[in-house]
């Protein structure tokens, strides 16, 4: 992982949380939000390879209870090309959609949780002039995560990883996303 990264993402987050006027309970209800990800494949036997540093997420979700979130993910994992021989050229793009269960514990405005759920990746391939293949799966995935809100907005810093057995790899997520609650 980006240790700047997440160092930048967390000390953000408590710093927006230290500036705050006065504590505020968080909103419960539906929530829509976005953010930026940074994804590290860990693959058995080979180095480090690492899909693009900045990707995206959205998020939707419910916070039906102070402690308690349901939440779905649409997470680009990133893409890799890379020239295999010249004029051939190797690329990969990866997805998952994630749904999970967020047990939270408030501090005033700062919010600590735990996240568990199934994550459905897609990984799409192609290789010049051999054409193209993909791969899917499920898996459990399982994360955590510190956030900030006032009233209705929240900014949020967390880890989250699960693993694709067919390829003996992990993947390993740090994100910086802000949310929305409507009431």
């Amino acid at each position: 992982m980006n240790m700047k990264f997440a160092t930048l993402a967390v000390l953000g987050t408590l710093g927006l949380a230290a500036a705050a006027p006065r504590a505020e309970a968080a909103d419960n209800g539906f929530y829509l939000g976005a953010g930026v990800t940074q994804t590290k494949f860990d693959i058995d036997d080979v180095d480090e390879v690492k899909f693009d540093d900045n990707s995206f997420k959205a998020i939707v979700g419910i916070r039906p209870l102070d402690w308690l979130a349901f939440e779905v993910n649409y997470v680009d994992l990133g893409s890799d090309s890379q020239e295999i021989a010249p004029n051939v050229t190797s690329k990969v793009d990866a997805t998952a959609l994630t749904g999970s269960v967020l047990l939270l514990k408030e501090f005033q405005v700062i919010d600590v949780y735990a996240r568990a759920g199934l994550a459905h990746w897609k990984l799409d391939g192609s290789v010049t002039g051999l054409g193209s293949d993909s791969d899917s799966g499920d898996e459990l995935t399982y994360g955590v995560g510190v956030g900030a809100h006032f009233g209705s907005i929240g900014v949020r810093a967390e880890y989250e990883r699960f693993q694709i057995d067919d390829l003996d790899t992990n993947v390993n997520t740090l994100s910086l996303s802000f949310t929305y609650t409507f009431l």
